[in-house]
């Protein structure tokens, strides 16, 4: 053993060797490089692309993330103003847009790719982000504990894989100021141990910046981290309220740096849902404590959209939890500051009224405990701490012992969180095992002779980096496959014949403004991944305002939801939009009117101008802004009422036609109102369906309403074709068309119960 150290340390002799060794370069390498090359191989197993057709697109990355992120790439090409797009939403404040999606410094990255890779460009810069939290938290460790060896870089390793990265990658976003976090951490400890600001201030703007969301936990843990840390660090009174201020001088600073980009984002939150939050009234538990801490064993799925928080980090942080807690070389007041930050979250993850504070005083909406990295950064950091201390001084007899008491209380917690469903296999026999390997190497550090600690601590470490990377390669893996992925080579849907009409379009029209929209959606942000300019947004800075007009008229919107998006609707609604074209992706419509003229269909894509798009600015009467806002109102209502009132005429637009006929079938149903039904199964094994048919009339468009919260889709059909299929009305109530027949024919309406 002895001259295999010997081998180890001559290899260090080497001159460019040592600097790197000296400098603690090599450290910081391998911090970032481990755990990047894991969740490389991570993707490599779910056949994430370039290693097969799969993308990491899922969720909310679908939907809002990567769009985002592909016109920020645009502007960055183009030099367009980051102050504003107009590129989706009818018009966007992007600065305050990109404030919580698309801040990151590492998407600048994305102009050195093609357009047909920055899915992969986006993949890359996720990996170098876990790889930077490696980084920084090795620099932390390295600073705090004043030691600088290859110890630092399996910890470190631990954090960047923890499992809330694992479970939460996909919000990519957020990745910039978690990696950031422990930089933030090792700025107050300077100021604390040094009275040294500049790292707090630079780390803190950076954090703000990179993602405000993320950056105002950091600001929250921060101060119970300068509590903790000035009672560990300080001199004096006198010393710590000097450092007192400096820390809030610093944090001033700090956020004033970041203000350009934190003031709009701020004021664009002011004109979201959110705003509408109302704090708990009273307290309430939102998990059982047993099965909190039951999942931090490993090898288990992370939560990726509902579930426990993600604490775990490692068997090993949580064995040597124990080490730190009993043994006899840490400070009483050490201890009680570690314990207590690991409370805080914990406690406040599972107190809704904590929990509600923690989130910005919002309700999230999936997604819960996003703060919840902290616990694993600091499990870490108490981890590494414990390590220090056995290995230093010589492993002692008593804190291998209490390596014992952690993981075998997690395996009894199990237990109780699962009772009768309680099995000794899969997740919890590889964190028993795993686990029973870490005992076994220092065991062995104990047994087995050395020269000197120097080279016991070198010999486990390298024992110790192989198997954590083990642990925590198979959790990357685990990882990946829960939160899934989506099909590479079809993304976006028809996009070439897309592109051919959105080209033709171009050519022939080169008025500077106008809009477009599709009849249906592929994601919630499709004029963002198609390149065209249009109405449709879903993101957390959607304006409440503009969602509750597109619900009031009948569009897909939800105001809690933040989002609105289009589906072929009236022509008055496609006017007032001012949408100039209409592109339908499934060939020609079979509800084409007089104010539609068909234009070209390229492949299966065809596409329509809309003969009457209202300008960009045009004179409406001053009675529209008395016109009062009803939430009972249907759709159709509502438009009659604000075209009166724009335009100052008598006559209603639309008018209420009856029912000719209706059929149904295993319903019971009962007539509430005009248009307004009561549903109930007769078999309720069965589905069950209702048809409603109208009569057409000659020279006339009918169109439909529809909502109900039991009733799952729509299906219309004029003359024996389909006017539209498979309306979703259980989550949005929705306007659609009937079609435009001539009389003798019938528009049927059928409305399916799963």
């Amino acid at each position: 053993m002895d001259s295999k150290t010997d081998i180890f340390e001559k290899f260090k002799k080497n001159k460019k060797i040592k600097f790197l060794y000296d400098t603690g370069i090599i450290y910081l390498l391998l911090s970032f490089l481990i755990p990047a090359g894991i969740m490389l191989y991570a993707f490599y197993k779910q056949k994430i692309h370039p290693f097969g057709d799969e993308q990491m697109l899922v969720v909310d990355l679908w939907h809002q993330y990567f769009p985002f992120f592909k016109v920020e790439r645009e502007k960055l090409l183009s030099g367009g103003s980051f102050l504003y797009s107009w590129r989706n939403g009818m018009g966007t404040n992007f600065l305050a847009l990109i404030a919580y999606y698309a801040a990151s410094p590492l998407n600048w990255i994305s102009v050195f790719f093609d357009d047909d890779s920055i899915r992969d460009a986006l993949s890359y810069i996720l990996i170098a982000k876990i790889g930077f939290s490696g980084v920084f938290c090795n620099i932390f460790l390295r600073y705090t504990y004043r030691h600088k060896d290859i110890s630092t870089v399996f910890f470190s390793c631990m954090f960047a894989l923890c499992s809330y990265a694992l479970g939460y990658y996909w919000n990519v976003m957020w990745f910039d100021t978690v990696a950031l976090f422990p930089l933030v951490m090792t700025g107050i400890t300077a100021i604390c141990r040094e009275r040294k600001w500049k790292l707090y201030t630079v780390a803190l703007a950076l954090s703000l910046i990179s993602n405000y969301y993320v950056g105002y936990f950091t600001c929250l843990f921060t101060v119970f981290m300068f509590i903790c840390t000035v009672i560990n660090e300080a001199k004096s009174i006198k010393d710590g309220f000097y450092k007192l201020w400096l820390i809030f001088r610093s944090s001033l600073m700090g956020a004033g740096l970041g203000a350009f980009i934190l003031i709009p984002a701020y004021y664009g939150l002011q004109l979201t849902y959110s705003v509408n939050n109302t704090f708990p009234q009273t307290v309430s538990w939102a998990e059982k404590w047993q099965d909190i801490f039951a999942n931090l064993i490993s090898y288990n799925e992370p939560t990726h959209l509902e579930g426990l928080p993600n604490f775990a980090c490692g068997m090993l942080a949580v064995m040597l939890f124990g080490v730190f807690v009993f043994s006899d070389g840490i400070k009483i007041r050490e201890k009680i500051s570690g314990i207590f930050l690991l409370a805080l979250i914990a406690v406040s993850c599972n107190m809704n009224m904590l929990n509600f504070i923690w989130h910005g005083f919002h309700t999230t909406n999936q997604l819960p405990y996003r703060y919840s990295f902290i616990f694993s950064f600091v499990l870490v950091s108490l981890a590494y701490r414990a390590y220090d201390t056995m290995t230093k001084n010589g492993v002692k007899i008593y804190q291998i012992i209490l390596l014992i008491p952690a993981p075998c209380v997690i395996i009894y917690l199990n237990y109780l969180s699962k009772k009768e469903e309680f099995a000794f296999e899969g997740a919890l026999k590889s964190s028993v095992i795993i686990s029973g390997a870490y005992l076994l190497i220092f065991i062995a550090a104990k047994i087995f002779p050395f020269k000197n600690y120097k080279s016991r601590r070198t010999l486990i470490n390298m024992v110790l980096i192989f198997a954590v990377a083990s642990e925590l390669g198979s959790n990357a893996v685990a990882g990946v496959k829960a939160v899934g992925s989506s099909g590479y080579s079809a993304y976006p849907a028809k996009n070439e014949d897309v592109q051919k009409v959105l080209s033709e379009i171009r050519e022939n029209d080169d008025s500077p403004f106008y809009r477009t929209e599709m009849t249906s959606t592929y994601t919630l942000n499709d004029s963002s991944v198609y390149g065209y300019t249009g109405v449709s947004q879903f993101s957390s800075s959607a304006n409440v305002a503009v969602s509750r007009l597109f619900r009031r008229m009948g569009l897909y919107a939800s105001e809690a939801g933040n989002r609105y998006y289009y589906r072929i609707s009236t022509p008055f609604v496609n006017s007032l939009l001012g949408l100039k074209y209409i592109i339908s992706k499934n060939g020609r419509l079979n509800t084409e009117n007089a104010f539609l003229e068909y234009k070209n269909t390229v492949g299966s894509v065809s596409y329509y101008e809309n003969k009457y798009p209202l300008p960009f600015g045009c004179m409406m009467n001053e009675e529209i802004l008395e016109m009062e806002d009803c939430e009972a109102e249907n759709p159709f209502v509502y438009q009659n009422k604000l075209i009166k009132l724009a335009l100052g005429i008598e006559d209603n637009l639309y008018t209420p036609q009856p029912v000719a006929l209706a059929k149904y079938d295993n319903m019971s149903v009962s007539k509430a109102s005009f248009g307004n039904y009561n549903f109930s199964k007769e078999n309720a094994d069965n589905s069950a369906k209702s048809t409603y048919s109208f009569n057409c009339m000659d020279n006339y468009y009918l169109y439909g309403y529809a909502s109900s919260h039991s009733c799952n889709t729509v299906q219309v059909q004029c003359d024996g074709l389909d006017a539209d299929s498979s309306v979703t009305i259980n989550k949005y109530p929705i306007v659609f068309p009937m079609g435009d027949g001539q009389s003798g024919n019938t528009a049927d309406i059928t409305i399916n119960v799963d």
